[in-house]
């Protein structure tokens, strides 16, 4: 498959994605619902709105989630390894025939960078003061490509508010668990039959949903930063650049990470845990493998 179909396929994804997030909510509302013993239609009724709600308000406020969440400033063109940042990123918004992105630092010796932002014209990316000492003008630059990828290819809107819903899925879930631990059962749970059923599924589903959206997360996570990969040395005209600071990135173990261990998956690499073997349980795919698929273009 050729890199634009790649980027055509992604776009769909995103579509369905986004509507699979829904409906994970959804289910999980109804679930728990249903566990705490409100009639089922009723329960429906209320889950579908209360969903569709806080995927708006997530939507709404992802970004300055984000960036808060990773404690990163905008960046300060009067400091020059700030402001050749600053250059690179425009460099790739006019490689990639997309809007300038706003700039953010984040200050740590971890070398890294993320972008987030619900759509092209609202994007941001941000770099850590360590990538942008640590690696020369051709590293820095493939890093930049690859993150004005995932801006190019929608990835930023899928994967911040699908932090977001992941992470709600794991709350709601603890405490309705908690709330049937200490409260003994819906109200429902008396009556036997067909509605003891519901509920005992409702339980099984209310313990599965967290790791199953964590590890359908998890894998959009990583088939994503491969095709980030591709198309920001489409975009450099360089794979060697990103694969020698995806290296870099390698040997530089994390000793410094900041921020929310949350918003862990929208980095470069995982500022917490470098991927360097597959695992169904890691952010990234493997520093090793993304190497090599580079190298060989």
């Amino acid at each position: 498959m050729l890199l634009e179909d790649h980027v055509r396929k992604n776009k769909r994804d995103t579509v369905l994605i986004c509507m699979f997030m829904v409906i994970l909510l959804f289910s999980v509302i109804f679930a728990i619902g249903l566990a705490l013993g409100f009639p089922p239609y009723f329960t429906m009724a209320i889950a579908l709105p209360i969903a569709l709600f806080y995927i708006v308000i997530t939507y709404s406020f992802s970004v300055q989630t984000v960036i808060s969440a990773a404690g990163a400033r905008p960046a300060n063109p009067q400091v020059r390894e700030e402001k050749m940042l600053i250059y690179k990123a425009e460099e790739m918004a006019i490689a990639a025939g997309l809007p300038q992105p706003k700039v953010y630092v984040q200050d740590s010796k971890d070398i890294n960078a993320f972008a987030t932002g619900k759509k092209p014209e609202e994007s941001i990316i941000c770099a850590t003061t360590g990538a942008i000492r640590q690696l020369n003008n051709e590293e820095l630059e493939g890093v930049i490509g690859h993150e004005m990828s995932h801006i190019k290819n929608r990835d930023i809107l899928v994967m911040t508010v699908t932090v977001a819903v992941v992470g709600t899925i794991a709350i709601l879930a603890e405490i309705a668990l908690r709330s049937l631990l200490w409260g003994g059962g819906g109200r429902d749970s008396k009556k036997g039959g067909g509605g003891a059923i519901l509920i005992i599924v409702a339980i099984i589903f209310i313990v599965l949903a967290p790791l199953f959206s964590r590890l359908t997360y998890l894998a959009i996570s990583r088939r994503r930063e491969y095709l980030a990969d591709a198309d920001g040395a489409y975009l450099t005209r360089n794979p060697e650049g990103l694969a020698a600071a995806l290296e870099k990135i390698k040997n530089d173990l994390p000793d410094d990470p900041k921020g929310s261990k949350t918003v862990a998956p929208l980095y470069i690499a995982n500022p917490y845990k470098r991927a360097l073997r597959n695992s169904i349980w890691s952010t990234h795919p493997p520093l090793d493998e993304r190497i090599r698929r580079l190298r060989s273009m």
